[in-house]
């Protein structure tokens, strides 16, 4: 069993992190020492890596609890993971189509501008109208 700052460091978390995770019930408290310190077994380290591993994948708290229910039922079927992860896909492709336009806009409107001591700026224009 390791101490939440022991938890925090084998999993990369930070232990605010941990305490928030206890908190919104993602994961459940961890049992007491004599000390009233949390004490956190293998099976919750194991836990808060797959709550971190899903969050650095780029699922929110809510995906990563449906994500973690999943792996901790044994009756799961595999599409509801997929399921999860292909809405994921969806979304992050969504972002990057959005980011790509925000940048090929940006990238069009620097080549109209001189880039010279002159006030006329494109790029300004383009955001004052």
């Amino acid at each position: 069993m390791l101490s939440i700052s022991q938890a925090a460091r084998t999993t990369g978390l930070s232990v605010k992190s941990i305490r928030h995770y206890e908190q919104i019930g993602l994961i459940p408290s961890p049992p007491r020492g004599e000390n009233d310190y949390r004490y956190y077994p293998e099976a919750m380290i194991r836990q808060l890596h797959f709550i971190k591993s899903s969050k650095d994948a780029g699922f929110n708290l809510k995906e990563c609890k449906e994500l973690l229910q999943l792996c901790e039922n044994k009756e799961r079927s595999s599409a509801d993971v997929k399921m999860i992860a292909l809405q994921k896909i969806e979304e992050l492709q969504a972002r990057i189509d959005q980011q790509q336009a925000l940048l090929n806009s940006l990238k069009a409107l620097t080549r109209q501008c001189h880039g010279d001591s002159k006030a006329d700026c494109p790029i300004i224009d383009a955001f004052i109208k």
